[in-house]
């Protein structure tokens, strides 16, 4: 009888860690799809297919973070998967010091994706919604530079396309990463409720 009791409470408690039971993204999976995400920033700089503008890993970026923020309920959903993000870069970079210097904005943006989220209660709302909030924290990384930049006098690669166009490529890769990674998690949730149910 003893058994029979701790049966079901045991899987009730596993079921409720992993979110199995409402069809979402387990815990565990967040900081490893950040560091898919991670991965495949390393991939394309190491390949010849790079597209040279600046912004273009918010694709990977912002459909990780996306991704893991509307696949999950957890208010700190997005933060978790850059974490991975961030342990991969620094595991893959050539360049420790020059690693660390994106640890902040990776935070910035993490932070930004999950707080937008949950003020603007966006889980049923159309594409226009992680699409904005996607462009807008993906743009926080140059302003941030820019920041630095005009207090400390240091110069970043992207400035070399002057100041606006970097805000524009930014935004547009942050925007369709999230939206990409809005259509992935609706896909998710839908098939894991299925299966569930």
């Amino acid at each position: 009888m003893g058994g029979t009791v701790a049966g079901p409470s045991w899987t009730s408690r596993l079921s409720s860690l992993t979110g199995l039971d409402r069809g979402e993204l387990p815990l565990w999976a967040l900081p490893v799809t950040g560091a898919i995400a991670g991965l495949l920033h390393h991939g394309i700089d190491l390949s010849d297919t790079s597209l040279n503008l600046p912004g273009h890993h918010g694709l990977e970026l912002m459909t990780a973070l996306v991704f893991s923020r509307l696949a999950s309920t957890r208010p700190w959903a997005a933060l978790c998967a850059v974490t991975g993000t961030i342990g991969t870069d620094l595991a893959l970079t050539s360049d420790f010091l020059h690693g660390l210097k994106h640890v902040p904005t990776y935070a910035l943006t993490a932070v930004l994706v999950d707080a937008a989220f949950r003020l603007a209660g966006a889980r049923g709302r159309g594409w226009w919604v992680p699409a904005l909030i996607g462009g807008l924290a993906h743009v926080a990384k140059p302003l941030f530079f820019l920041g630095v930049a005009l207090v400390t006098g240091m110069t970043f690669g992207f400035m070399r396309h002057g100041p606006v166009f970097p805000l524009v490529t930014h935004f547009s890769f942050g925007a369709v990463g999230a939206v990409c990674g809005a259509v992935l998690a609706r896909g998710w949730v839908s098939c894991a409720r299925g299966r569930g149910g």
